[in-house]
């Protein structure tokens, strides 16, 4: 199915997308660690050494971006949270019962997200919300999030119909 095999490239991209924010995230992480390490150095003699301007407001909006980002390939993978001790003692119909009303559940709580998140950014534009720091206009960050919501939903959707085995190998 092209679909299928279009949104799977789709979810691995965009989870790739948000593993390079995450690894940029651990990097500025690092080096403001050091910045730390070497201010307490330079303190001994007198010296100063800042850390990295904005760190935390640069931080809390990378960090909503890359996470969310990675709830769509957590979904095609299966990753989510399950009760798996209860499940592997009921029967074969049962186990596909819940896994396609935890798929209707998801489409819908993805969608909902992805509205939520919608009208959200369209209030922090309006009313101009900012970083407090850096002043980085808080919305622009928003549909980001948006698109992970609705790769989220699209993949939970083809689950409903197709099953929780998509086709993609271990």
């Amino acid at each position: 199915m092209p679909f299928i095999t279009l949104l799977r490239r789709a979810v691995h991209t965009w989870a790739l997308f948000g593993g390079v924010l995450l690894l940029g995230i651990v990097i500025v992480t690092a080096v403001n660690a050091a910045g730390f390490a070497a201010n307490m150095i330079a303190r001994a003699f007198g010296g100063h050494v800042s850390g990295v301007p904005g760190y935390e407001d640069a931080v809390t909006m990378l960090v909503g971006v890359a996470a969310l980002s990675m709830f769509p390939y957590c979904q095609w993978r299966g990753g989510h949270a399950a009760v798996d001790v209860v499940m592997q003692l009921a029967p074969g119909w049962a186990n596909r019962a819940v896994c396609t009303l935890t798929s209707i559940l998801m489409v819908v709580v993805a969608v909902v997200m992805a509205v939520m998140l919608t009208q959200g950014a369209i209030e922090m534009r309006q009313d101009s919300v900012e970083t407090p720091v850096l002043g980085w206009p808080v919305w622009v960050f928003v549909p980001t999030a948006v698109i992970s919501c609705t790769l989220w939903a699209f993949v939970a959707a083809v689950q409903v119909f197709v099953g929780p085995e998509t086709g993609d190998g271990p």
